[in-house]
């Protein structure tokens, strides 16, 4: 798999045609669909979010030039839109305390609304940076610009300027869904019934069947069906609603909207479609590659050491037959380097995994290079016989 260094982000990144949030751009939020990924942060950008430039001259702020970039903590909003910025992507004047997230700095709001869904009139941008209350959803907001209706003396947050009280949404089609905010939250469990992600301050909801969806679902929601061999042969198709499932991937449980094949009764987590296909663990000396399912045989995973059930996905060794490990645990943080190995050719090596460190023969012990640690055999130099498997001969 082709692997890009870009200067906007720490890490490797891997093109990937699955959907997921984007972190670099929080209004805009939603889905990415043929962007990037970067396994070691688990997170996905934009095309456009990942290749965006150091340093722009934006027509919002013409004093100085804006530089990106990303921070996890320090309460920012960003001047334009007032989405609060955490944990993101977004431009900052280095002189002046003016921020603008990458969504509104490509693609800054118009500056009318001939046609608003908040409001019968239209509106006009006001450039104004003082703080004020958004007249739709009562949110108090730090200064940045909103949209004015001057006849009714009324101001709206940009973001709420094209949201509505009451929305018909495809992927619930039997009833209406109303806008609520975040002191209503008592009707549902606090989390968007289609990505599984914490609501935010505004969401929609139905109250009938308590059906509760973040507002970048609504903007941007996942695709209803998808193609992607990577994880099944056929067509899936999506479960918008609560349902528990094992997922066919890595056998954990989940609890709502999850892909599914008609076909095959199989059913997977969103963020399961793309794992890595071949991978490098710090358990085994090598390359691991993803499989579908395995042979219906009693399996034990490398890592947890406990039964892996051959239906699911998992890892396996394709040079030792007896080696596999739960998909969950492979791509712990602590087990897996988070490269994906696919297009990269292996280098032959010859890895010694295991040495007997020289100490009394009354507490013989093996210490595995790739584990800082000792095994401790007993006096009678017996070793358990699963592990002679990855272990070798002693």
């Amino acid at each position: 798999m082709i692997r890009i260094k870009l200067p906007t982000h720490q890490h490797p990144l891997y093109p990937t045609p699955w959907v997921s949030r984007c972190k670099g751009c929080p209004r805009r939020g939603g889905y990415v669909k043929d962007g990037y990924r970067c396994y070691e942060c688990a997170i996905s950008f934009h095309k456009e979010c990942a290749e965006a430039i150091l340093e722009i001259h934006h027509p919002s702020h013409h004093a100085h030039p804006l530089s990106l970039v990303f921070k996890r903590r320090g309460p920012k909003n960003c001047k334009l839109c007032g989405v609060y910025l955490y944990n993101s992507k977004y431009y900052q004047c280095s002189i002046c305390d003016f921020v603008v997230h990458t969504a509104c700095a490509k693609n800054p709001p118009p500056n009318v609304i001939e046609y608003p869904k908040a409001h019968e009139h239209s509106l006009v941008i006001a450039k104004d940076l003082s703080d004020f209350k958004c007249d739709f959803c009562g949110e108090e907001i730090q200064g940045s610009y909103r949209y004015r209706c001057s006849p009714c003396r009324l101001e709206f947050e940009i973001g709420c300027s094209m949201l509505a009280l009451e929305i018909d949404y495809p992927y619930h089609p039997k009833h209406p869904l109303k806008f609520l905010t975040k002191e209503e939250h008592h009707f549902s469990d606090g989390k968007c019934l289609i990505c599984g992600e914490e609501l935010g301050l505004k969401f929609y909801h139905c109250s009938i069947c308590k059906f509760s969806v973040d507002v970048s679902c609504v903007r941007d929601p996942p695709p209803l069906t998808v193609l992607f061999p990577k994880a099944h042969e056929h067509q899936l198709s999506l479960t918008p609603r609560k349902i528990s499932f094992d997922c066919d991937a890595c056998g954990m449980a989940g609890d709502r909207s999850p892909y599914s094949c008609q076909q095959c009764y199989f059913m997977i987590h969103q963020i399961c479609i793309d794992l890595p296909e071949i991978i490098n663990v710090n358990r085994h000396e090598h390359r691991l590659s993803r499989r579908l399912h395995l042979s219906p045989e009693s399996w034990v995973c490398g890592f947890c050491h406990k039964n892996v059930d051959w239906s699911y996905g998992a890892y396996s060794c394709s040079i030792c037959p007896n080696y596999v490990i739960h998909s969950k645990c492979a791509i712990r943080d602590d087990v897996w380097d988070k490269l994906e190995l696919k297009g990269i050719p292996e280098e032959p090596q010859d890895i010694e995994p295991f040495k007997v460190s020289s100490i009394p023969t009354f507490d013989t012990s093996i210490l595995m290079l790739s584990v800082p640690q000792f095994l401790n055999l007993s006096s009678m130099k017996v070793i358990h016989a699963p592990c002679t498997t990855t272990t070798g001969s002693v």
